[in-house]
């Protein structure tokens, strides 16, 4: 699968859908992998707002996600913050149907991150192309726990899944950090 195909598919499947997603509230481990390149950082999420923390060399860089402010802000490990704007193509997408789905067909089940999933191979319009993807939702929490490649070439997982409400400070500037100039 060419990369930029692979890119979109990976960010349609991970907005909210309806009411069901406008009410979630979660906190997870996410693990993405592109190749022999790994991430791994925690998300804690709500419909309008969700934070990332990534370990780096230099200690933890988290960013911080408001759609209601339409800003992003990435916050140092020197406490400082840099603001930008929102993009769009950033909203995690943790509703199970993906968007462009045009066929979805069961083929297994398997435990993924704790949890039993239904697995399943998707096919997605992505302008005009059809492309395959597997996809492993907890069917007790109607969550997406991994989307794949079917060559393996990329995934994504979350583990560690907590649907419960998320405290309304991880959303906010922490006290103490000054604003440094956009790069």
């Amino acid at each position: 699968m060419r990369p930029v195909l692979a890119t979109a598919i990976f960010a349609c499947s991970i907005l909210p859908a309806g009411a069901v997603a406008a009410s979630l509230e979660f906190s997870a481990e996410q693990t993405t992998r592109v190749g022999t390149r790994s991430m791994v950082g925690k998300i804690f999420f709500q419909a309008d707002r969700w934070r990332v923390e990534m370990a780096s060399p230099e200690g933890t860089r988290i960013s911080i996600n408001r759609l209601d402010k339409t800003v992003t802000w990435l916050l140092m490990p020197n406490q400082t913050y840099i603001e930008l704007p929102l993009r769009l193509d950033q909203i995690p997408r943790v509703a199970p149907k993906i968007e462009g789905e045009v066929k979805r067909k069961r083929v297994g089940s398997e435990q993924v991150g704790g949890r039993k999933t239904d697995k399943y191979e998707v096919t997605v319009d992505v302008s005009g192309q059809k492309e395959v993807v597997h996809q492993w939702v907890a069917p007790d929490i109607n969550f997406p726990m991994k989307i794949a490649s079917p060559d393996g070439k990329w995934e994504s997982a979350y583990t560690f899944v907590t649907i419960a409400p998320q405290k309304a400070d991880l959303f906010e500037l922490p006290a103490g950090y000054k604003k440094a100039p956009a790069p």
